[in-house]
């Protein structure tokens, strides 16, 4: 199904759905609560911001950069409207937070793979990295997309990204958040940056995957 373009308060359908995120029912009808693409799909219908925030979702990975340090825990830019909460308890080894400082554990600036694992209703996000795959990120160099491409960036059954890490043989972290981490020699982390930068921006072409492809060896063959 095409997606089409709503504004808020615009009337969708009147479909009976289970409602995602941006879309309210009023009456017999829902309507979108913000500018953006309609998702729909068997029961469910949301809607795609075309920019903006990323929105937390439970069990989402992200990366977070360390903004402040309380005494037992950190509280993380994730290129939210709310900032992630890391727990010195949810850090992936003990921490002894009488006997060790947090500063000399993570300081500010620092980037981790985290996942989210609690939403409070006062819209407290708290992550985690004792989770398989969550680390702290050193080196490499972070991008940051329109969070709505970060599907289209990896691909069915991580189909996209799969390859952008086969072909340029660099290693890549992509958060849902929008934050992606590529690690790997300068002239491939170039490469796999243009390659992400013309996927957001042309996520809605077909055959997108085999293009990318032969972009990537074109100019891998220039070097």
């Amino acid at each position: 199904m095409t997606r089409r373009m709503v504004i808020p308060g615009e009337f969708i359908t009147d479909k009976k759905y289970n409602l995602g995120e941006g879309v309210y029912r009023e009456k017999d009808g829902i309507y979108s609560a913000l500018m953006g693409l309609v998702d729909e799909k068997e029961n469910y219908i949301r809607i795609l911001p075309l920019r903006g925030k990323y929105m937390p979702k439970v069990g989402d990975f992200v990366i977070g950069n360390v903004r402040e340090i309380f005494f037992n825990s950190w509280e993380l830019d994730i290129n939210s409207a709310h900032n992630g909460i890391l727990n010195a308890d949810d850090y992936y080894k003990e921490i002894d937070t009488f006997n060790e400082d947090l500063l000399d554990i993570l300081a500010p600036g620092s980037s981790v793979f985290v996942k989210i694992r609690e939403i409070t209703h006062s819209k407290k996000v708290y992550v985690t990295m004792r989770e398989r795959g969550a680390r702290v990120i050193t080196g490499g160099r972070l991008l940051k997309i329109i969070p709505t491409k970060v599907p289209r960036v990896i691909g069915k059954q991580r189909s996209m990204i799969s390859m952008i890490i086969k072909e340029t043989r660099c290693n890549i972290l992509v958060g849902q958040n929008g934050i992606i981490w590529i690690d790997g020699k300068p002239e491939f982390v170039n490469i796999a940056s243009r390659a992400i930068r013309v996927i957001e921006k042309e996520a809605h072409n077909p055959g997108l995957t085999n293009r990318i492809r032969n972009m990537i060896i074109k100019e891998r063959e220039e070097l």
